[in-house]
């Protein structure tokens, strides 16, 4: 938490050696006391499966929630990221490993883990799919609260988690 904007790239660099403070399993069978988030929203009959696949992996969806992102790469296994989210007057970092990638051809996404100092400890997948009806993007999270202002407020910090969730949602919709 700090006044002013981060230096991502420095903060990067310090988290680049950091391991995951959480794992895929949470997906599967969430720790006792952790918040549950699954949403999906349908694309739009313009959106194709690569279009939305490179911005997903580009960080780009990321970007368009509103964060600040420095990433050590695109989204691939062992990439280190590291997203910046002003609250009122103050900035949250939140670094975070990508632990999983899927490429099939009806799904493709990641999933990251987050890393030590992270307002939350948890996971978090992101996923293009194939339906019945066209294509749709889901996120699954499994967080609970690390950051002891999270601690003592969590409404607010459920509030920033959702902001972000509908902005990743909104960007993926807008292709």
């Amino acid at each position: 938490m700090r006044l002013t904007r981060p230096d991502l790239p420095q903060v990067l660099q310090r988290y680049a050696k950091e391991l995951p403070v959480a794992d895929l399993g949470w997906l599967d069978a969430p720790p006792s006391g952790s918040r549950v988030l699954r949403e999906r929203v349908a694309l739009g009959p313009g959106a194709t499966l690569e279009a939305t696949a490179e911005a997903l992996f580009g960080w780009d969806i990321h970007r368009g929630a509103g964060l600040v992102v420095a990433p050590s790469g695109p989204a691939e296994v062992g990439v280190t990221v590291v997203q910046a989210v002003r609250v009122g007057p103050l900035w949250f970092t939140a670094p975070c490993r990508v632990v999983d990638v899927v490429r099939e051809p009806d799904e493709v996404g990641f999933t990251y883990a987050t890393l030590p100092h992270h307002p939350e400890t948890g996971v978090e997948a992101f996923r293009v799919l194939r339906t019945g009806d066209g294509l749709a993007f889901e996120i699954h999270a499994v967080a609970r609260h690390d950051f002891w202002g999270s601690r003592i407020l969590p409404r607010i910090a459920h509030r920033v988690q959702d902001r972000v969730t509908r902005g990743y949602l909104a960007t993926a919709q807008r292709g």
